[in-house]
């Protein structure tokens, strides 16, 4: 069985995500700190291949933790905002991210919007 750690899980796309993984016979970590909705009731959290972890996703140590055994890693993590809280901290989210990366690069694939197939091209996801 392969196992998945998404961050972001209780937001409204990890949600999703989450459902749709464990929909395909997966185990699921899923990692949020609540800082959108607030608490938030699924279907799907009293599921045998599921595990939720109230944490945040720049906690290094923490994703570290929590990407022990995992096979696949979901950075679906966002702070509040949307373009206008990029421009005022640009750097601030940039060095975050790099951190997070560094924290689960040498551990498990993850997942982005490009991907390298087999014969090493890139691909991109189309929404």
């Amino acid at each position: 069985m392969v196992k998945v750690l998404v961050t972001g899980s209780a937001g409204f796309i990890g949600g999703y995500v989450v459902q749709e993984l464990l929909d395909g016979g997966h185990s699921v970590v899923g990692l949020d700190n609540f800082s959108k909705y607030g608490p938030v009731k699924h279907s799907y959290d009293e599921h045998p291949n599921y595990r939720f972890v109230e944490g945040d996703a720049r906690d290094v140590g923490l994703v570290a933790e929590l990407l022990d055994g995992c096979d696949h890693f979901i950075a679906g993590a966002a702070m509040i905002g949307g373009i206008s809280y990029f421009h005022a901290y640009a750097y601030d989210l940039l060095a975050t991210n790099e951190r997070i990366m560094a924290a689960s690069s040498a551990r498990v694939p993850t997942s982005s919007s490009r991907s390298l197939t087999k014969q090493n091209r890139w691909i991109t996801a189309r929404s």
